[in-house]
């Protein structure tokens, strides 16, 4: 039994409810939950179902809903080995790639902390795109250089693994410079973008979107049609 819902209430009111699936589900059944909601939320859960008799495990997902039509979503499954298995199949019905999380609870945490970071980045990748325009700099050229460096490749796979992840501190390029170069960029940069772009209407906008709220932020022409 699969559930994906907007809120982890109405997953609860699904499984637990007057109504609820738990009034006639079997016990060998397994419930699979597919919404993003708190972990801590999640781990409740789990553990209420397993108190019940019942087997539940986590498996958010991820990428667009245009991969949802195509059937290719990345599946974040947070389960028991056992659990994994056997829901292989099934979510691979919804998906082209699974990515076993290490536990129950555990997919909804990697989903939280991945979607934290590419929000971010996004918003940090427009003010940069706009920094570009504003200084008279062509995208073409920042594009081509940040591609190849940590920050459009990201520290988690570049400079990360050669540095912190492996106790070694030792100065490639020291926080004091790091800290004059970002006061330096703020000075030319939007702040806020995300509260923005909502205040401006663009809430229901694809999160791309974000771009041009930081375009027009900078007094530029938007490009994308409204």
């Amino acid at each position: 039994m699969i559930t994906m819902l907007p809120n982890g209430d109405l997953v609860r009111n699904v499984l637990f409810g007057d109504e609820g699936v738990c009034t006639t589900l079997r016990t060998d059944a397994l419930v699979i939950d597919m919404s993003t909601i708190h972990p801590l939320q999640t781990d409740a859960l789990i553990r209420e179902m397993n108190q019940k008799g019942f087997s539940m495990m986590d498996v958010p997902v991820g990428r667009t809903s245009d991969h949802a039509v195509a059937g290719t979503l990345l599946l974040l499954a947070g389960g028991t080995p056992a659990q994994v298995e056997r829901a292989t199949p099934v979510l691979m019905a919804m998906g082209n790639e699974l990515v076993n999380a290490g536990g129950p609870g555990m997919g909804i945490r990697v989903k939280l902390i991945n979607n934290y970071m590419s929000i971010a980045l996004n918003s940090l990748s427009a003010e940069a795109a706009t920094l570009c325009e504003a200084l008279g700099l062509s995208f073409d050229v920042a594009l081509k250089l940040m591609s190849g460096t940590p920050a459009g490749k990201g520290h988690f796979t570049t400079s990360w693994p050669n540095k912190v992840l492996k106790g070694d501190l030792t100065p490639a390029f020291m926080i004091d410079l790091a800290h004059k170069d970002l006061g330096i960029a703020l000075n030319a940069a939007s702040r806020e973008v995300y509260n923005q772009a909502r205040a401006a209407g663009r809430g229901r906008q694809d999160w791309t979107a974000i771009l041009e709220q930081v375009r027009t932020s900078a007094g530029l022409t938007p490009k994308a049609a409204q």
